[in-house]
């Protein structure tokens, strides 16, 4: 190497040392910086940091790093990890909180950087720091006030809480008696104010609520007295229809089956007289049956004797064909068939035979039954004759009665649709009562689930109905019902005439 190029290199190592002397002065100027050995010992520190801390240079060299430590942080295992950490070679950096001359609280943004030699182990320890003690306890007064703000928010909150919880639960006589202080002051006043109006305005409302509760349940009472009343009443004037609608209609029928009674009896009477000269036509032709059937026996006896020599002759006819041999087969065949057919006609004949005696015999009983018949015939038609007269004089009377129980019936008709309507219009009422009387029952319920103070006016007393207070009497016609159905034939399904 050249002393030209000795020179160049002992120029820029100076400019090297100056530049860093320079930063250092920089950092001097503006940080707080003190230098530690490994063990904690103070090695020296500058005027920012003496100044802040409030000692001279003579003061705190030599002496331990815990001498601006609070005496309970100093002896906490972390203090002892925080110098390991820092023999090992990490810087740690953060807010710190530190001790100065007289007990005096300081704040420091600082950072303990390791100094390391040419093998990269630590040797002694810088700390660079801010002094951000004003900030510091400005933040901790803000953060004091907001923490005092919102405990007094949460008070407000609480108090608030519980008495909305004892207005939700019905209780209108809770108070915020808390001292409530700046904005919270009108947030008290203004609910007390609130649940003041509440209390007076449930408590005219429940005052009400009596008053149109008793009266509601007067007019249920009457209406369902005069509801009950008039069930009865309609129920009775029912069954009074009822029973003359029944009276009427078998009175009806009486008639009726009086007139078909004289108009049947009329007709069996020319039946009867008809019959009579019927069963005589009978008895005639019941004679000429038996006559007619006596020929076709003999008939019949001609038919026999005819399919036995029918049946003898194809016997004959077989025998001569079997004679014949090859020639006479099938003669043979035909003589067969008409044997067979022969004894066809016989069987046939025999039958039609046994058939005719048995109906002769029949002929014969049904001839005497016809002639017994006419002279019992003979006898109705003078009873037929007596009854006809006398139901024609029942029919007549029978008529007169149904024309009269039909006016009555059409009277007590019209009563009973009246009275009808009259139920229907007094259950509409007695509905409408009860509706009353269940809203004021449910506004009651719903008024009494709040604590008012003071006592509630009740309702003027009322004189509340008395049920069957005006109980109807049992009508005579619904008593006597069943024995005037059992006089008159009602209610058994069907008339005397009918029966007849």
């Amino acid at each position: 190497m050249g002393i030209f190029d000795g020179e160049k290199l002992r120029r820029a190592s100076s400019e090297k040392l100056t530049e860093l002397e320079n930063k250092f002065s920089a950092i001097d100027r503006s940080q707080a910086v003190i230098e530690f050995n490994l063990d904690g010992t103070i090695i020296t520190a500058n005027n920012n940091f003496l100044t802040a801390m409030g000692y001279g240079l003579g003061e705190i060299q030599g002496r331990h790093h815990s001498m601006f430590m609070d005496p309970g942080d100093a002896n906490h295992p972390d203090y002892r990890a925080f110098w390991q950490e820092l023999n090992s070679g990490a810087f740690v950096a953060k807010k710190f909180r530190r001790m100065a001359n007289g007990g005096r609280e300081v704040w420091l943004q600082a950072s303990y950087n390791p100094v390391l030699n040419e093998t990269g182990k630590a040797y002694k320890v810088i700390k660079l720091a801010v002094d951000i003690t004003k900030a510091e306890l400005a933040f901790q007064q803000v953060e004091r006030e907001r923490v005092q703000s919102a405990e007094e928010q949460g008070e407000v909150v609480s108090r608030l809480a519980v008495s909305l919880q004892s207005l939700c639960e019905g209780d209108l006589t809770c108070q915020i008696d808390a001292d409530f202080r700046g904005a919270y002051l009108a947030i008290k006043t203004d609910f007390n104010k609130a649940v003041t109006s509440l209390r007076e305005a449930l408590s005219a409302i429940a005052n009400s609520t009596e008053a149109m509760r008793g009266g509601s349940d007067e007019i249920a009472s009457a209406s369902d007295d005069l509801s009950r009343r008039t069930e009865q009443q309609a129920a009775s004037l029912e069954e009074t229809a009822a029973a003359l609608d029944e009276i009427t209609a078998t009175v009806k029928r009486s008639a009726a089956g009086a007139i078909k009674a004289s108009s049947a009896a009329s007709s069996a009477r020319a039946g009867a007289e008809a019959s009579g000269e019927v069963v005589r036509e009978a008895i005639l032709a019941m004679g000429e049956i038996e006559q007619s059937s006596g020929k076709i026996t003999q008939i019949i006896g001609v038919i026999d004797e005819i399919a036995f020599q029918t049946n003898l002759l194809a016997l004959n006819a077989g025998v001569e064909a079997a004679r014949a041999g090859d020639a006479g087969r099938g003669f043979a065949v035909v003589a067969q068939e008409v044997r067979g057919l022969a004894q066809r006609s016989a069987e046939a004949a025999k039958e039609i035979k046994a058939l005719i005696s048995a109906s002769t015999a029949q002929v014969g009983k049904g001839v005497k039954l016809v002639g017994e018949t006419g002279t019992a015939l003979t006898g109705i038609v003078a009873k037929v004759a007596e009854i006809d007269s006398l139901i024609s004089e029942i029919a007549l009377s029978s008529q007169e009665q149904a024309t009269g129980l039909n006016q009555v019936n059409s009277a007590v008709n019209q009563m009973d649709q009246v009275t009808q309507q009259n139920a229907a219009m007094v259950e509409e009422a007695t509905a409408a009562a009860a509706s009353l009387q269940s809203e004021a029952q449910q506004l009651a319920r719903h008024v009494g689930r709040f604590q008012l103070s003071g006592t509630v006016r009740k309702g003027g007393a009322l004189q509340p109905a008395v049920s069957g207070r005006h109980a109807p009497v049992r009508s005579a016609p619904v008593e006597d019902r069943a024995k005037l159905l059992k006089a008159v034939g009602g209610g058994t399904g069907s008339s005397a005439w009918e029966e007849f």
